[in-house]
């Protein structure tokens, strides 16, 4: 990834920071199979403008690509949202595209994003079905673009406001097993 690239999206995630009401920072590392590492951070920030409206920020950097979208959420209930946003991704000049949902009852939830960049192959899909089992334990089941389908694992630890992840996957289009293993850390409590 070039410096200019990097440059642009962690300057993105500084002004992010401030305007964060509810702010997630994650890495994780895609083990896939072949011996590779390939290690992943994100970040992902959100303020409510009205109690239907927020509006939204998401960057990401790997190893040899990078994005970045802006955009905004509508909540028409309390248990569902629907949300959308553009930006840039490394090493084009075209625009990337992100639609997103979220449903949730009790202790369980659906989420789905799709993300759409220059290029016929250049798009992204993850969905998650989560079932909070205890306060600490979470199980799901993930299906996710260049990682694959497989469980969730989830752990928790409040006082540090801290989630510790895995999750072994096939990627059926790869053909390869892969394991991600990651901590998720939100930010905006620690404030």
């Amino acid at each position: 990834m070039t410096n200019y690239y990097t440059k642009k999206i962690l300057a993105l995630l500084l002004l992010a920071l401030p305007f964060a009401a509810r702010a997630q920072l994650e890495t994780y590392s895609r083990y896939n199979g072949h011996g590779v590492v390939e290690p992943n951070i994100n970040y992902f920030t959100s303020k409510k403008i009205t109690n239907k409206i927020a509006l939204t920020f998401f960057g990401l950097v790997e190893q040899e690509w990078s994005e970045a979208l802006v955009g905004a959420s509508y909540f028409p209930s309390t248990s569902f949202s629907i949300g959308g946003s553009i930006g840039i991704e490394h090493g084009t000049h075209s625009p990337r595209y992100s639609v997103s949902t979220w449903t949730g009852r009790g202790k369980t939830t659906l989420a789905a994003l799709f993300e759409l960049g220059s290029g016929k192959d250049n798009y992204l899909y993850k969905a998650n079905l989560f079932h909070k089992c205890t306060p600490h334990f979470t199980f799901g089941a993930t299906a996710w673009r260049l990682h694959g389908i497989g469980p969730n694992f989830r752990y928790t630890i409040p006082k540090l406001q801290t989630t510790i992840w895995g999750m072994p996957a096939y990627d059926f289009e790869a053909d390869q097993s892969r394991l991600m293993i990651g901590i998720s850390l939100d930010i905006a409590k620690l404030k």
